[in-house]
């Protein structure tokens, strides 16, 4: 179950060592810190057409990737600046940019560097695509393959001459997600297929495709744009299909020849797939980071009149107090928990099943945390979280493609728990046991293996019944123990863990009331007192996690929202032009208290013809509407004033 071995502890005490590395590097100015600032970055798209919405995100993800200047060494050792990139705040500015630029780097480039090595032919390819001269992407998922991609369809067939033939054989093989279709920029992908020679089966290979020149796809291959994905910013996700695509020989990336294991061969040439599941998980640390400040500056802007007519920041309530401090404390714990990780898992010296269990495991625990704070918050935000502008909403829409890429999270937290609950190989144990959040994890697995003895297998109808359901939750439980322990080592102060630890709590309260004696009560008073000892430091927090300049929301400040509304669409007259920040209900109103302007002040005059025009519309209405309602009106008092005269009359 725990892994308490000298190599594990060894790689644990890197992994420590990486948190400190990355915790400096933090520090350092990004290298998006400028750029965020530019107009390419602050200029609100959400009303633009989508067609001019997924140019600008192309533009977006060129500059983040320009800025980082990644090289094939960065690539291929997972260097602190590869890492640096996927915890860059910047992402939150325009989700569908940040996922242009992790397919373009980490599978796409991450993929060719493999080979480059060893081929002097990629380097111009891999190059191209380092310095975003074209548009990369990674096609192996099909419409019928996602979690069992190892059985996908599509073929790449050895002819005679020493060409491979590329085919889609039916609908349920064409390439589903990336994106494909032109939109000004030339693409090449890594496309995988099963590859045939001489009629045997070779197993699932990859092969670099150039799929468009920027306006006309190659011959052969067609690309079919879908329909947006629901509140997220939007990307071109396509269907591509290849209809008999002839590729020179060098097209193929590896040997044709049948692989020992084809298994194994299949998992390797995916592997940049795990470097993806905790790279992007690793977006949960920036997601806290900026929706946690967004919600902050909101709820330290934004007033309501109390009961001695006085104003009061909204942020005073203990209902406004609890979710934001708690994220806070949740980005700085997932701050060191990534760091941790992803030490252990650039260390060759840690079984590889160990290292890709780490990732699924920060995965599923950074979303967890992220995407339940960003609706959290959103809704502390009252209306104004609703709207894409604001960054919350579409954080979290964003957030729920990042959920299912490179590994959906339930698949995910099926097989690691499956095979922990096996014992097949161990994770890193508990730096302290006798923790709540260690004995939370080491009861449900004992929970979970004392269910399981009763049955006959892992595949049996008994286990997907009590088991499966409970495989995500007993991953989180892992993962917070980890979280907590990575906190620890860190030096992350008491409070935060304390307050940290609490929403863990939260998630189970049940289990800590049967099996640590931590009664309801008592659980909310550890969460009462955690916040009050953090809520006196907020400015000191929020200006650590340094994310300012990469927020874009308008509701943050009056300042914000008056240069925000001033570019709205304006209908109508002189009352177009109200004070965006004490007219429109959201602003400072600290100069209000004593003496606020009365609504009909704000209303501009009005003209004889005007008040003509209104009158002649109130006669107008009356006919329409009144008339009508009036004649019902008569004619139910006379039905009733008949049946009670006939009931007098009986």
């Amino acid at each position: 179950m725990l892994d308490d071995s000298p190599i594990i502890k060894t790689a644990t005490r890197a992994g420590h060592l990486q948190t400190d590395r990355a915790r400096r590097m933090i520090r350092t100015p990004r290298p998006t810190r400028e750029l965020a600032q530019s107009p390419l970055f602050q200029q609100h798209a959400e009303g633009l057409p989508v067609d001019e919405r997924i140019r600008l995100s192309y533009q977006r993800a060129k500059a983040i990737g320009r800025a980082y200047a990644l090289t094939p060494h960065d690539l291929i050792t997972l260097s602190p600046k590869f890492w640096q990139l996927h915890t860059d705040p910047i992402w939150s500015m325009d989700g569908a940019a940040g996922t242009l630029v992790t397919l373009q780097y980490n599978c796409c480039a991450g993929t060719l560097a493999m080979f480059a090595s060893e081929r002097s032919d990629l380097a111009e390819v891999l190059q191209d695509v380092l310095e975003f001269k074209v548009s990369g992407q990674f096609c192996l998922t099909e419409v019928g393959h996602g979690l069992d991609a190892i059985h996908l369809e599509t073929t790449a067939t050895l002819l005679p001459n020493g060409d491979f033939e590329l085919h889609t054989p039916h609908e349920r093989a064409a390439k589903y997600m990336p994106p494909t279709a032109p939109v000004g920029m030339p693409c090449v992908a890594i496309v995988f297929a099963r590859t045939v020679v001489d009629g045997e089966d070779r197993g699932v290979k990859p092969f670099v495709v150039r799929l468009h020149d920027g306006t006309t796809m190659a011959p052969g291959i067609v690309s079919k744009v879908l329909p947006q994905r629901g509140g997220s910013r939007p990307v071109n996700h396509s269907l591509t299909y290849f209809h008999r695509v002839r590729l020179p020989r060098g097209a193929l990336l590896g040997s044709p020849d049948m692989p020992a294991d084809a298994r194994a061969a299949f998992f390797h040439s995916i592997s940049r797939v795990a470097v993806g599941t905790i790279a992007i998980g690793s977006l949960g640390v920036p997601a806290l980071q900026v929706s946690s400040f967004i919600a902050a500056r909101y709820s330290l802007r934004r007033t309501v009149v109390d009961a001695e007519n006085r104003r009061r920041p909204v942020m005073a309530f203990r209902t406004q107090k609890i979710p934001i401090l708690t994220a806070v404390a949740q980005a700085a714990v997932m701050d060191a928990f990534q760091a941790w990780a992803v030490g252990l898992f650039v260390d060759q010296r840690v079984e590889v099943r160990v290292r890709y269990a780490i990732a699924a495991i920060l995965k599923v625990v950074m979303i967890q945390h992220a995407q339940a704070m960003h609706l959290t918050l959103g809704d502390r935000c009252g209306a104004q979280g609703l709207f894409e502008v604001n960054q919350l909403a579409g954080m979290h829409a964003d957030m729920r493609g990042t959920a299912i890429a490179e590994g959906d999270l339930l698949a995910l937290s099926i097989r690691l728990a499956t095979e922990l609950l096996l014992q097949r190989y161990s994770v890193p144990a508990a730096a302290d046991p006798a923790s709540l959040l260690a004995r939370h994890e080491a009861g449900m697995f004992a929970e979970l293996r004392e269910m399981m003895s009763g049955m006959p297998h892992h595949r049996s109808s008994e286990f997907d019944r009590a088991v499966l359901p409970e495989c995500a939750d007993l991953v989180q439980a892992i993962g917070h123990r980890m979280a907590y322990d990575a906190a620890v080592a860190a030096g992350v102060e008491t409070d935060m863990v304390d307050l940290y630890v609490a929403s863990c709590l939260k998630l189970d309260p049940a289990w800590y009331v049967e099996n640590a004696g931590v009664a309801r009560r008592k659980q909310k008073a550890m969460e009462s007192a955690a916040v009050d000892a953090v809520f006196p430091r907020l400015e000191e927090l929020l200006a650590r996690m340094d994310v300012e300049p990469y927020v874009s929301a308008p509701m943050v400040s009056d300042d914000k929202w008056g240069r925000y509304v001033a570019g709205l669409t304006a209908f109508g007259g002189p009352g177009a032009e109200m004070d965006p920040v004490n007219g429109d209900g959201t602003g400072d109103h600290s100069a209000c208290d004593s003496d606020c302007p009365k609504l009909a002040e704000l209303r501009p005059p009005r003209s004889i013809s005007d008040r003509v025009s209104s009158v002649a519309g109130s006669v107008q209405r009356w006919f329409a509407f009144g008339w009508p309602m009036l004649a019902v009106g008569v004619s139910l008092v006379y039905t009733a004033f008949k049946y009670r005269r006939g009931r007098i009359d009986g």
